[in-house]
C-alpha cells in the first residue's frame, strides 16, 4: 500500500488553482498578444486551409438556421456533420458561431490550450497531492510542441484540450460514484463531440488500462477495507456508456459515413511515422529537421506535426521517477509513456505491426506518429510524480536525493552532446548544423537554469522564498517550452481571411455550376514555397486551394476532407490523374464553369461547354463498377447520351431507352434540390451531385428511389408529362442518434438529482487520495 503525500507546504500551498490559472493566462496573452489583439491571424497549414473554412460554413449554416448536415460546396458535394472533425456539434463552437470570425477561431484554439494546461494541472494534483508538481505539469503540457503545434487544428486543440480532464473525472469517476459519473461522462461526451477519433480512441485505451489496473488493485487489497472492486468494475462502463449516448447524434452519422466512405483498415498502415532517430528529438527537437518555406521545421518522412517536445527539465524529471520514484503511478505512466514511443515508430518499432494484427480497425488511423500523444501525457504526470517524491523524502530526511538527480541531468546532457556530434558527422540532406547546435546548446542552458532554481529552492541560500524560486522553475520550462524551436504558427493579416478575394467571372454558384483547380494548378499551390506568409495564403485564398471556396461560397469539384464517398474518390481520382484524357468531358459533366488558367495558379479562365448540374433523357448502360471507370475513363465519353446505371438496375427499372427531357426551375439549398421535368415520355432525370444513402427523392409528391448515376451520382426515374422532382437530404442516423443523445442528457439530469457525492468514495482507497 502506498503513502499519501506530506502536507504541501507554505511554498507549495501558493501554487493553488487559481493562481496557476493566472499564470497560464498571462504567458498566453504574452505570448499569442498580436492573435488576440485581432490583428493577425493563424494561417498555417490546415487552419487556413482547413479548419477555418469549415468554421465559416458552419457559421454561416447557424445564421441560416441550420445543422449543417450537408455540404453541397466541395467534391461534388458531401456529409458535414458526419465527417466528425468539422466540429458542428460540438458546444464551444458557440464562440465562433457567435462572435466575428477569423478572431473568435483563434481564441477558440488558444482558449483549449489554456483548458489543457488547466487539466493536467487538476490530474497531477490528483495524482500527487503536490500544486508545485501541478503547476509543473500544467505548463508543461500546454506549452509542449504537441499542442502548440495543434493550434492549426481546431478539432485536435479541442480534443487534446479536453483529454487530461477526461483521464482525471473518469478515474474519479470509477473510485468515487455518484454525481461523479455524470461530470465525468459530459466531459468525455465533449471530448468525443470535438471529433479526431484516433485521439479519442488514445484516451479511451490509456483509461482502459488504467480501469484494469484499478480493479485488479482492488480486488488484491479486498482483505483490507479496499474499496469494493465490483464497483469499480462497473463505473467504467457506465461512464463509457454515458459518453457514447451523449454523443450518440455525432457517432450514429459518423459510423454510417465511414461504412460508405473511402477508407479502409489498410489506409493508413504505410503512411507518415515517427522516423527512427525520433526519440533523438525530446532532447534536441531540431535534430534531422529541415525548415519548411514558412520557417516552421519539420521531421524528415513525417509531416502530421512538427514538434513533441516536452521541456527537457521535465524529461529529467521523469527519467529520474522512472529510476527511483517507484510507485504504482510512475510504473503505469512509464509504461504508457515507452509503448507510446515505441508504436509511434510505426513497422520500425516491431509493436505496431503486432498491433495491427491484433487489432486490425486500427489501421483506419492514418498517421502511427499519432500514437506519440499518450507520450506527450506521460511525461508531465511523472515529472510530477518526481517532484512529489521528491517532496515526500526531503520531508522524511531532511533533503531530496540530489546526486541520483545530478547524475541524470548529466547523463542528458551528455545525450545531447551525442546528438550534437550525430548531427555534424552524419547530416540528412536539408540540415543546418548551425541550427541544429543553437538548438541544443539552448535546450541544455534551459535545462541548467531550471536546475538552478530548484538548487536555490531546495538550499535557500538566495535570500530568496521557496515559493518564488519555484516561479522561476516553471518559468523557465515555460520559456523553455515555447522557444524550443522556429515560431510554429506563423500568422497573416485578419484581411487576408474576409471573403471576396477570388476573381472569378462570372462565379460559379449553387446549383449552377462549379469551379475547378487544374490538376496543375493542384500540384503548383501543393508544393509551393513562397517565403512570405501573405504571399503563401493569398495564392491559396485566390486559388480556391483546398477547403478555402467556402469562405466565398463557391462550389468546387473537390476538397480537402478526411472521408468522402467511396466512389467520389474514384472520380476525383479521375479528374486530377495527368494521364486521363477524359477529364475535360467529365469536368463538363460535373458543371465547371471556371478552370484555373494554363499555366497559372490563381487566375481562372471562364467555360462554355459544361452541362447545368441537372440533365435528363439519357439512355442507360448498365455496367459494374470496373466497366463503368473505364467508360468515364475513355475519350469517347459523352454523357449528355448516355447514362451509366449498376448493374442491379436492370429489370428493376422501366425506362431503358433515351427520351426528351426539359428541365425546368431548379432550386437549390444545401439540402433540398427541386427541379421541375417535363418528358415527352418516361425518362432520366441526373443530378451531378455525389450519391449518398441518406438522400431521399420524391416525384409528384410520391416517393421515388434515387439510383446511382454515372458511378458517384445520382439519377432518377420520372414519368411523361410535366413533373415536380424533389430531392432531400435525411439524415436518419443523426435523427436517431439525437434522441438517443437527448435521453442520455435527461438521464444526467435525473441522475445528478438522486445520486449523492459519497464523501469517502465508497470506501477507502488502497493507495489514499494522492498516491503516486
Amino acid at each position: 500500500m502506498e503513502l499519501t503525500n506530506p502536507e504541501p507546504s507554505n511554498a507549495d500551498r501558493w501554487f493553488s488553482p487559481g493562481r496557476f490559472a493566472a499564470l497560464l493566462g498571462v504567458v498566453l496573452v504574452l505570448a499569442f498578444n498580436r492573435v488576440l489583439l485581432g490583428g493577425e491571424s493563424f494561417y498555417f497549414r490546415d487552419f487556413g486551409i482547413f479548419g477555418y473554412p469549415l468554421a465559416w460554413y458552419h457559421r454561416d449554416s447557424f445564421w441560416r438556421g441550420e445543422v449543417p448536415l450537408w455540404n453541397p460546396y466541395n467534391g461534388m458535394g458531401l456529409p458535414h456533420l458526419a465527417q466528425w472533425n468539422t466540429l458542428a456539434l460540438y458546444p464551444g463552437t458557440l464562440v465562433y458561431l457567435l462572435l466575428p470570425l477569423p478572431w473568435s477561431l483563434n481564441v477558440f484554439c488558444l482558449a483549449h490550450l489554456f483548458l489543457a494546461g488547466l487539466g493536467m494541472y487538476f490530474l497531477a494534483l490528483r495524482w500527487t497531492g503536490n500544486r508545485f508538481a501541478a503547476a509543473v505539469a500544467g505548463l508543461a503540457f500546454a506549452l509542449n510542441g504537441l499542442l502548440l503545434s495543434s493550434l492549426k487544428w481546431p478539432n485536435n486543440i479541442a480534443v487534446l484540450g479536453w483529454t487530461p480532464w477526461v483521464v482525471w473525472l473518469v478515474e474519479r469517476a470509477w473510485e468515487r460514484g455518484g454525481r461523479m459519473l455524470v461530470v465525468a461522462g459530459l466531459a468525455g461526451a465533449c471530448q468525443m463531440l470535438a471529433g479526431t477519433p484516433e485521439l479519442i480512441l488514445l484516451t479511451w485505451m490509456v483509461l482502459a488500462g488504467m480501469w484494469v489496473g484499478a480493479v485488479w488493485l482492488r480486488w488484491r487489497h479486498r482483505r483490507e477495507g479496499a474499496q469494493c472492486w465490483r464497483s469499480v468494475l462497473v463505473r467504467f462502463p457506465l461512464v463509457v456508456l454515458l459518453v457514447a449516448g451523449l454523443a450518440a447524434a455525432q457517432l450514429a452519422p459518423f459510423l454510417e459515413f465511414m461504412g460508405h466512405s473511402q477508407r479502409s483498415a489498410r489506409f493508413g498502415v504505410e503512411s507518415w511515422a515517427m522516423p527512427a532517430w525520433g526519440w533523438a528529438n525530446l532532447l534536441v527537437p531540431l535534430f534531422h529537421c529541415f525548415r519548411s518555406h514558412q520557417g516552421v521545421f519539420a521531421q524528415y518522412d513525417q509531416y502530421w506535426i512538427s514538434s513533441y517536445y516536452v521541456s527537457l527539465p521535465v524529461v529529467v524529471l521523469a527519467l529520474w521517477a522512472l529510476g527511483w520514484a517507484r510507485r504504482r503511478r510512475v510504473w503505469l505512466a512509464g509504461g504508457v509513456l515507452l509503448t507510446s514511443l515505441v508504436l509511434a515508430l510505426g513497422h520500425a518499432g516491431g509493436l505496431y505491426a503486432l498491433l495491427l494484427r491484433v487489432c486490425p480497425p486500427l489501421g483506419f488511423m492514418r498517421f502511427p506518429i499519432k500514437f506519440v500523444v499518450p507520450a506527450v501525457l506521460a511525461l508531465p504526470l511523472l515529472a510530477a510524480c518526481a517532484i512529489a517524491h521528491w517532496e515526500r523524502l526531503r520531508h522524511e530526511r531532511g533533503r531530496g536525493p540530489a546526486c541520483t538527480l545530478g547524475a541524470v541531468l548529466l547523463g542528458v546532457l551528455a545525450g545531447i552532446g551525442v546528438i550534437l556530434v550525430l548531427a555534424r558527422l552524419d547530416p540528412m540532406p536539408a540540415d543546418s548544423w548551425a541550427a541544429t547546435v543553437q538548438n541544443g546548446l539552448r535546450r541544455a542552458g534551459f535545462l541548467l537554469l531550471a536546475a538552478a532554481f530548484w538548487y536555490g529552492r531546495e538550499e535557500p541560500k538566495w535570500g530568496v522564498g521557496r515559493g518564488w524560486l519555484g516561479l522561476a522553475v516553471c518559468l523557465t520550462i515555460a520559456s523553455d517550452g515555447l522557444t524550443h524551436a522556429p515560431w510554429q504558427n506563423p500568422t497573416v493579416p485578419r484581411w487576408l481571411m474576409a471573403p471576396g478575394l477570388p476573381e472569378l467571372q462570372p462565379p460559379p454558384t449553387l446549383g449552377r455550376s462549379r469551379a475547378m483547380l487544374s490538376p496543375a494548378a493542384e500540384e503548383q499551390l501543393d508544393h509551393w514555397t513562397p517565403g512570405d506568409p501573405t504571399q503563401d495564403y493569398l495564392a491559396s485564398r485566390m486559388g480556391l486551394f483546398c477547403n478555402c471556396n467556402l469562405i466565398d461560397g463557391i462550389p468546387k469539384v473537390d476538397g480537402f476532407y478526411s472521408l468522402y464517398p467511396g466512389d467520389t474518390g474514384l472520380i476525383l481520382g479521375l479528374l486530377y490523374r495527368s494521364n486521363n484524357a477524359a477529364y475535360p468531358a467529365l469536368a463538363g459533366f460535373l458543371g465547371v464553369s471556371q478552370i484555373t488558367s494554363e499555366g497559372k495558379m490563381a487566375s481562372w479562365t471562364p467555360q462554355t461547354n459544361h452541362l447545368p448540374l441537372v440533365t435528363g433523357g439519357q439512355a442507360p448502360a448498365f455496367a459494374d463498377r470496373g466497366a463503368t471507370l473505364r467508360a468515364l475513363a475513355s475519350p469517347e465519353l459523352d454523357l449528355r447520351k448516355t447514362l451509366y446505371l449498376p448493374l442491379e438496375a436492370k429489370g428493376q427499372v422501366t425506362v431503358t431507352n433515351a427520351a426528351v427531357v426539359r428541365i425546368g426551375h431548379e432550386r437549390w439549398t444545401a439540402h433540398r434540390v427541386e427541379v421541375e421535368a417535363d418528358a415527352q415520355r418516361p425518362g432520366w432525370v441526373v443530378i451531378a451531385q455525389s450519391f449518398y444513402p441518406r438522400w431521399q427523392a420524391r416525384v409528384n409528391g410520391r416517393p421515388a428511389r434515387v439510383w446511382r448515376a454515372n458511378l458517384a451520382f445520382q439519377a432518377v426515374e420520372v414519368p411523361a408529362g410535366r413533373n415536380r422532382l424533389e430531392l432531400a437530404y435525411h439524415d436518419t442516423g443523426f435523427r436517431a442518434g439525437a434522441v438517443v443523445s437527448l435521453l442520455a442528457l435527461v438521464t444526467c439530469g435525473l441522475a445528478w438529482r438522486r445520486l449523492g457525492n459519497p464523501a469517502n468514495g465508497g470506501g477507502p482507497s488502497p493507495t489514499g487520495g494522492a498516491a503516486t
